[in-house]
C-alpha cells in the first residue's frame, strides 16, 4: 500500500544522513519515477525533503526539522530484525518480507555486518528439518485467506479418526507445544474451534467473504483439556529421556531417584494417545501408577506385538 510506503520512506530518512532515489526505488521495488512522487507527496504534508545531484548526493529531510534523527536505538532494530527473521522463517509471505527489508533499509551500510550479526543470535524456526513443504503450502493458504478475509474449506480428521468436511472463517494462526494450529469460527459447528493443521487436507480458499466476529481469544487460549478428565499418573523414568518429558510437562514434575532415573508426576487421559506417548519411551519409561494405566498400556502393547508376531 502507498500509505505504507510513504512512512517506510520517512522512517528511513530519519535513520539515515542521505539515501538516493534509486536505492529506495530497489528497495520497494517500484520506479524511480514512483519514488520521486512519493518524495513530493512527503515534502507536501510539511516534512521539508531536499536532493542533492552528483557523487555522494541523493535525498535527505532537511537537518534543522530532524530534532532527533535516530527513532530507533540499535538494540530496537536488532530486535525488530530478529523478530521478522523468525517471522520469515516460520509464516513467509510478501508482507513480512517486504517489512524485513524496510527495516534492513534503515540501518547505515557501515553497520551492516555487525548488525547482521547482531540479528542472528537468535533463530525461532518452528518448522521440520525436512517435508517441511506441504505444511509452508497449508500455512500460506490460511495466510491469504486470513488476508483476504475469506472462508476456508478442508476435510479435518479429528483425534478419535473421525472424518468431516469443514467451512470455517479463519482468526489466527496459532504454534502451540509441537504443531501449528488454525483457530476459526466453524459454520458446520456454529462455534469456535481450534484445529490441527496436521489433520486438515483438501484445503480450499473459499470465494465467500465473511463479516468479523468478536473472537474470543481468552477461551480459546484456555487448556482445552477438562481437568475432570485427567488423571495423576506417576513413572519412573530414565535420564536419557528427562528431556522428553521435560519438554511437554516442566522441570518441577521430577524428583531425583538415584543416580540415573527420576520419579515423574504428572496428568495425563487414561487413553490410547497417552499410552502411545509413554510406550514410545520404552524400556526408559515405567508406569507405576494408576492400575488403570498400566492396564490400559498392557493391553495396547500386546495388540502391537500382536502385528509383528510371526505366523
Amino acid at each position: 500500500m502507498k500509505i505504507d510506503r510513504l512512512i517506510a520512506i520517512i522512517m528511513i530518512l530519519l535513520e539515515r544522513e542521505k539515501v538516493t532515489a534509486k536505492s529506495l526505488s530497489e528497495m520497494f521495488e517500484v520506479s524511480m519515477r514512483t519514488i520521486y512522487r512519493d518524495l513530493e507527496v512527503i515534502n507536501q504534508a510539511g516534512i521539508p525533503i531536499f536532493a542533492t545531484s552528483g557523487p555522494g548526493g541523493g535525498v535527505e529531510i532537511m537537518k534543522e526539522f530532524k530534532v532527533e534523527k535516530r527513532i530507533f536505538s540499535a538494540n530496537d532494530i536488532t530486535a525488530l530484525l530478529m523478530g521478522l527473521s523468525s517471522i520469515k522463517n516460520n509464516l513467509p509471505g510478501e508482507q513480512t518480507m517486504a517489512a524485513l527489508a524496510k527495516v534492513k533499509g534503515m540501518i547505515p551500510k557501515e553497520h551492516h555486518k555487525e548488525w547482521e550479526y547482531r540479528a542472528n543470535q537468535m533463530k525461532i524456526d518452528a518448522l521440520p528439518w525436512f517435508n517441511a513443504g506441504n505444511l509452508f503450502h497449508t500455512v500460506e493458504l490460511i495466510q491469504d485467506a486470513l488476508d483476504q478475509q475469506r472462508l476456508l474449506t478442508f476435510q479435518y480428521r479429528d483425534i478419535r479418526d473421525k472424518k468431516s468436511s469443514r467451512e470455517v472463517e479463519p482468526y489466527r494462526l496459532l504454534w502451540k507445544g509441537e504443531a501449528w494450529y488454525l483457530q476459526g469460527y466453524c459454520l458446520s459447528r456454529r462455534d469456535f474451534r481450534t484445529f490441527k493443521l496436521l489433520r486438515m487436507s483438501d484445503l480450499l480458499i473459499s470465494d465467500q467473504r465473511f463479516e468479523i466476529r468478536d473472537f474470543p481469544i481468552e477461551r480459546l487460549d484456555e487448556i482445552q483439556t477438562r481437568e475432570n478428565s485427567l488423571t495423576r499418573v506417576k513413572l519412573r523414568i530414565q535420564e536419557g529421556v528427562r528431556d522428553l518429558v521435560i519438554t511437554r510437562f516442566g522441570e518441577d514434575c521430577l524428583t531425583p531417584d538415584g543416580p540415573d532415573h527420576y520419579i515423574a508426576e504428572l496428568f495425563m487421559p487414561v487413553d490410547d494417545l497417552a499410552c502411545g506417548y509413554l510406550l514410545g519411551m520404552g524400556t526408559r519409561c515405567v508406569c507405576l501408577e494408576p492400575e488403570e494405566m498400566r492396564e490400559k498400556m498392557r493391553q495396547l502393547s500386546s495388540e502391537i506385538c500382536g502385528f509383528y508376531q510371526s505366523s
